[in-house]
């Protein structure tokens, strides 16, 4: 999904304000290599073709000086690796390959002599992802794309994983009379790279910079100092409402027909079920408040690229009628139409004349994002990576399981369906770093249960939930208001 506005100036300039762009970028690790058969569907890389089965060969610097030249292969290395009939290699880039105007990464890949498509059919197709946690994003159509090709990033800001699956057809003719290996990988290469801002972890999923044009208070005034502090709509939101002294208040007041473009460190894809929460604060304030009681209004948008908004779907209450107006809090959703968002912009609508006294309109704590990680994988390592947790396999008896009210304040029901025959269950509630926070065990012999978690002694933020047998495990992501 590309649009007309110049996308280097807008997203380079503002996403990657900490650092620079630069020239190429080629892949620095090899993080997984799955090759496949050869077309016989017996044959392996590794026993019939050893040359060809090292994966390094895609790291680095493309050389295009042997590209597509039969340099001879006995007794010594190939400069590309080969997959397999529907075989994967995933491949890291130290430095992002960043989204620009256009495509922004070639694959090459290795057909001695550069016969056309036609001729010699090998296909792959390849998705991108920017965090080791975040769901692979499928770039090129699934049935592959032929030989060498340029991707695009789509709704991606940047990324740093590519996944290169192959999609050759073993049947055709020419692949079978000579039992060939499918598509071959000779290297990727970024057309633009950059630094990017460091990022706690903890705010990953939550703006990490704004642009704000505030409005008034409702006699005409400036919003007050100590609630026009721009930094405190950024991070991970603190979701209280508790009365709190104005130099520590957590929220920036909009004043009425304010606006803020606030920008995320990682692209938020659009998920089943809600994709942000937004938190307002109004002292006091509470879930079965009515609107109409204290109605702080604002308009939500989304954009991939900064330039071009539109409406994000408020997830309907009693407060919310459907539309892009939010009542103070409430849960966004991208439209089906958009892979995902790097940016939202809130604008207020609040109607000065249905307040008493003088406020200054919708106050923003801020936004997180839901349901972003893909799972199994833990939140963070020692060194404040994140990394995948290969202990957190689902095995074959998959089950699933609900947490509800998500965000909660006191208590969260979890509810599992499960078919398996281990009955024993261990529940962890495990806070952003990585500790564990409770743990509780539940005995159940239908092998399905529904469990209260009391979460009201925990401080406001977000928290991973696990549930546990001998045989899978399930994970979930839970916010306490």
């Amino acid at each position: 999904m590309k649009f007309s506005t110049n996308k280097l100036s807008v997203i380079a300039a503002a996403i990657l304000a900490a650092g620079s762009l630069t020239a190429q970028v080629y892949p620095t690790a090899v993080l997984n290599y799955n090759p496949g058969p050869l077309a016989d569907g017996v044959s392996t890389l590794a026993i019939d073709r050893p040359v060809r089965s090292h994966p390094a060969e895609a790291l680095g610097v493309v050389v295009l000086a042997t590209q597509d030249v039969n340099v001879g292969e006995s007794g010594g290395n190939v400069d590309f690796v080969s997959l397999g009939y529907g075989g994967s290699i995933e491949l890291e880039f130290a430095s992002p390959i960043c989204n620009i105007v256009g495509n922004d990464f070639k694959v090459w890949e290795t057909s001695y002599g550069t016969p056309n498509c036609v001729a010699w059919p090998e296909h792959a197709a390849v998705w991108a992802r920017q965090d080791l946690c975040q769901d692979w994003v499928l770039l090129t159509a699934d049935a592959g794309v032929c030989q060498d090709f340029e991707v695009e990033l789509g709704f991606l800001s940047y990324a740093r994983y590519i996944r290169i699956e192959d999609r050759t057809d073993e049947t055709f003719p020419a692949f079978q009379s000579s039992n060939q290996d499918a598509f071959d990988v000779d290297g990727v290469e970024g057309f633009v790279t950059c630094s990017l801002p460091v990022i706690d972890p903890a705010n990953m999923y939550s703006p990490f910079a704004e642009v704000t044009v505030p409005g008034l208070r409702s006699n005409g005034t400036a919003v007050p100092a100590a609630r026009a502090h721009n930094e405190r709509m950024l991070g991970a939101p603190q979701m209280s409402d508790a009365t709190t002294s104005p130099a520590n208040n957590n929220f920036r007041s909009l004043g009425f027909g304010g606006v803020t473009t606030l920008q995320f460190p990682m692209t938020i894809i659009n998920v089943a079920g809600p994709d942000i929460a937004a938190y307002e604060t109004t002292f006091g304030d509470n879930l079965g408040r009515p609107c109409a009681v204290y109605p702080e209004r604002a308009r939500f948008e989304g954009s991939v690229d900064g330039s071009f908004f539109f409406d994000l779907e408020v997830e309907v209450t009693p407060n919310d009628p459907a539309g892009a107006i939010l009542c103070r809090d409430g849960i966004l959703n991208i439209p089906a139409a958009y892979g995902g968002i790097n940016y939202v912009r809130i604008t207020d609508v609040s109607t000065a004349g249905s307040f008493g006294g003088v406020v200054d309109a919708y106050d923003v704590d801020g936004l997180i994002a839901l349901n972003q990680q893909s799972f199994p994988c833990a939140p963070i390592d020692g060194s404040n990576q994140r990394v995948i947790d290969e202990s957190a396999s689902i095995g074959e008896g998959e089950y699933g399981i609900s947490l509800y009210p998500n965000p909660a304040d006191k208590t969260a029901t979890i509810e599992v369906s499960a078919t398996n025959s281990n009955d024993d269950y261990t529940i962890r509630v495990i806070d952003i770093t990585g500790r564990i926070i409770s743990t509780e065990s539940v005995n159940n012999g239908s092998g399905s249960f529904i469990h209260n978690l009391n979460i009201s002694n925990l401080p406001a933020g977000i928290y991973i939930v696990t549930v546990d047998n001998n045989e899978m495990r399930e994970v979930t992501r839970l916010i306490k208001k």
